[in-house]
């Protein structure tokens, strides 16, 4: 077996808090909370049990055990209240400790460990699964109708930003031999090529991977190429450039089927010779759903591809697309739906089938951020769920053990291995930036692809409202990815988003984006956008340590973050009121927009139910906060509120799924496709779009911004990923 990061117990992280169990204190931003021995006790026992229930009579037995108390009752209450006054919960509305009346407590929140060297593993929760006996693929049902090509709009608004957040420390290989086992890990360069290659799968002998790689400057134009274990020729198998492309092997190695989006007429699910030679096509999809959607894979008869496809649940009520898994046969195209792993499935993704053709396993993803995996028998039934996490960097990928008894899984640029007979996954600590994974059936090989798109600020002045000064230009950058920029209200600094330093955090610099300096030091949580107070003095944002975000603000001059409370749940998108007498923010979720006080006190909700909304900005008038309304689990239109509440109403005349700023007289926004996006101004008193230029040749941006004096307007752009596949020998 190969070998993976040790998972010793010493230190629990949750929110801002770690709890180091070996010392016995509680830390919040490494500042010693201060608590009585018996609440830590109780702690202990709630991390530890894993979001399981811990009794009352087991917080007896572990807080009093010569049964000498009194009063238990009494004393259990004070323990867990004096806990929660710690951890600053609620018992009518926990974010950490949940009371089940006259049963016990229950830690609702996710909870990270951190061994003994200050690496991580995450702890999500797992369902140990007894495998069923073997299940066969069903005869093909009545074949469907092909479904309709409807043409969608890039969706590269907020979504977007996630992929700043791959900008983490460059690649490398090594040779790793394990502590624990005799096995010998050899990681070397598969590819080296120009350009991003991804997605690689093995042939069925492990001799040979099938992958996708865009160069020449061609970003993400792929093709599918082959390349064989210890030789440098590549040989390409199509010539008809996708957005996002994926292939995957037959078991009898003579085909490779493959799911390709490019335009309407050229997107959709295809096989051809693993030799080469003509396309059949074997399914029609919706184009353009993005990178995490193109997945395909074979049943151990080589008969049937399975793969995600777009349908809409009620059309009526949502324009959300649901994704579900469809097989279909490479003999007689029938097609089928399989049914969703649970209900709440907006979308199942990665379907994969094991080595041993008994099961089907897929990802499902309830709302943002949340990922489940599910194993299936062979035919989509009998699902059963063996992991369920979150992750705000996402899932990219799903592969099977050559032995049928593991999943491997990439998510937050990290691989994961996860036996179905324990309960919890461990890390591959030789992958780094993994978006995807494939493991031979044959041989003890596997292989991962590394990727690496880091961005950059771009500055674009403004001779007027709907007038440009001249050609945008970058104006701060580095190896490791920058985003986010927000210009100081006096116009003198910049407070912006980097990982410079090897994590997400909040840095600042002059104008000219000289002299920057690190603001925060979080060390690895997910860090938001920066807003600034009107005298410049503050920086508000928001904190997903563990995916629970909450807000933060923090001195530009230096000194340490600062929790700031709103008395919601998962606040963030923070923006300060220019005024500077409120903030406002969004949940999520519940979606909804808010605002409270600087000072403190209680949150007012300026959206009704069934209004959902996020990263609210207020209006230069100062009259108004607009924001993004989702609609659908990745499609966003701009909406306004009244800054009192009520009256929220869309934006008609602008385009969904755009990143914008409102400004005076306008909101500006980021329209159009990789590499051809456009600056637009949508003047609020005419109601009509107007062109201003077109943006740098990048292919994907996000964060668009102008400053006080309406002269400069601010975006983040990636202009190039770079991606090379690794080859691991000795991996079981």
């Amino acid at each position: 077996m190969a070998t993976y990061e040790p998972l010793r117990r010493t230190c629990a992280r949750f929110g801002s808090f770690q709890f180091d169990l070996s010392s016995n204190e509680l830390l919040r931003l490494g500042a010693r909370v201060s608590i009585q021995d018996q609440p830590l006790q109780v702690l202990r026992l709630l991390v530890e049990a894993e979001g399981n229930v811990v009794a009352r009579e087991q917080l007896r037995n572990a807080l009093w055990p010569e049964n000498t108390f009194v009063d238990f009752e009494h004393g259990v209450n004070t323990a867990v209240k004096k806990l929660r006054q710690a951890l600053e919960d609620s018992a009518e509305n926990p974010t950490y400790i949940e009371t089940l009346p006259k049963i016990g407590y229950r830690f609702i929140f996710p909870v990270d460990w951190i061994d003994a060297v200050g690496s991580e593993s995450a702890s999500p929760r797992v369902v140990p699964i007894s495998v069923p006996g073997p299940i066969a693929v069903p005869a093909a049902a009545t074949r469907k109708g092909s479904s309709r090509l409807t043409t969608r709009r890039w969706r590269f608004g907020l979504a977007a930003a996630g992929l700043m957040l791959v900008a983490l420390m460059g690649g490398y290989w090594l040779q790793h031999r394990s502590e624990t086992h005799s096995t010998e890990l050899t990681i070397t360069p598969f590819t080296t090529f120009p350009g991003l290659e991804v997605a690689p799968r093995f042939s069925p002998d492990g001799n040979q991977i099938v992958f996708s790689w865009f160069g020449d400057g061609k970003d993400y134009q792929f093709d599918l190429y082959l390349k064989q274990v210890g030789q440098e020729r590549v040989v390409k198998l199509t010539n008809h450039p996708a957005a996002f492309l994926a292939a995957a092997w037959s078991p009898d190695g003579r085909f490779i089927a493959f799911k390709r989006e490019a335009e309407p007429e050229a997107s959709g699910v295809y096989f051809i010779s693993a030799l080469g030679g003509t396309e059949r096509k074997l399914a029609e999809i919706r184009p353009y759903g993005g990178p995490e959607r193109i997945a395909v894979a074979w049943s151990s008869d080589s008969k049937w591809v399975a793969f995600s496809k777009a349908d809409s649940r009620d059309k009526e009520v949502s324009s959300s697309e649901h994704y579900s898994l469809h097989l279909v046969n490479v003999d007689t195209y029938e097609e089928r739906k399989l049914p969703d792993p649970a209900s709440d499935c907006v979308e199942t993704l990665h379907p994969s089938f094991s080595p041993n053709g008994k099961y089907l396993a897929s990802m499902c993803a309830p709302t943002e951020g949340v990922f489940r995996i599910y194993v299936h028998d062979a035919d989509g039934t009998k699902p059963r769920e063996v992991i369920s996490f979150k992750s705000s960097e996402g899932f990219a990928d799903l592969s099977w053990s050559a032995d049928s008894q593991s999943l491997i899984y990439a998510a937050g640029h990290q691989l994961w291995r996860l036996p179905l007979a324990v309960t919890r996954p461990e890390r591959l600590v030789f992958a780094q930036d993994a978006e995807s994974v494939s493991v031979s059936p044959s041989r003890n090989r596997l292989a991962y692809a590394q990727v690496r798109h880091p961005a950059s600020v771009w500055q674009f002045g403004l001779a007027g409202a709907a007038k440009a000064a001249g050609p945008a230009k970058k104006l701060i950058s580095s190896s490791l990815g920058d985003g986010y920029a927000r210009t100081s209200p006096d116009g003198k600094y910049i407070a912006f988003q980097s990982s410079r330093s090897g994590s997400p955090e909040i840095w600042v610099c002059d104008r000219d984006g000289s002299n920057p300096m690190q603001l925060t030091r979080f060390q690895g949580a997910q860090i938001g956008p920066p807003n600034w107070s009107p005298d410049g003095r503050r920086i508000v944002f928001d904190v997903r340590a563990a995916d629970k975000p909450e807000l933060y603000t923090v001195n530009t001059e230096g000194g340490p973050p600062k929790p700031f409370v709103t008395g919601t749940p998962n606040a963030s998108y923070p923006f300060w009121s220019a005024d500077g007498h409120n903030i406002y923010f969004s949940t999520e979720p519940p979606g909804a927009i808010w605002k409270i006080a600087v000072e403190g006190g209680a949150p007012v909700r300026l959206t009704g139910e069934g209004i959902p909304g996020r990263a609210p900005q207020e209006a230069a008038d100062g009259k108004r906060v607009y924001f993004y309304r989702a609609e659908g689990f990745d499609h966003s239109q701009a909406w306004s509120a009244s800054v009192n509440g009520g009256d929220e109403r869309p934006l008609t005349g602008m385009p969904a799924d755009v990143g914008f700023v409102p400004a005076s007289g306008g909101i500006y926004f980021i329209d159009g496709t990789p590499r051809h996006f456009f600056l637009k101004r949508f003047d609020l008193l005419s109601q009509r779009t107007q062109m201003i230029a077109a943006l740098p040749d990048v292919f994907n941006q996000w964060g668009p911004t102008v400053s006080p004096d309406g002269h400069t307007f601010l975006f983040s752009g990636i202009e190039r990923a770079e991606g090379d596949i690794f080859l691991v020998e000795g991996f079981r």
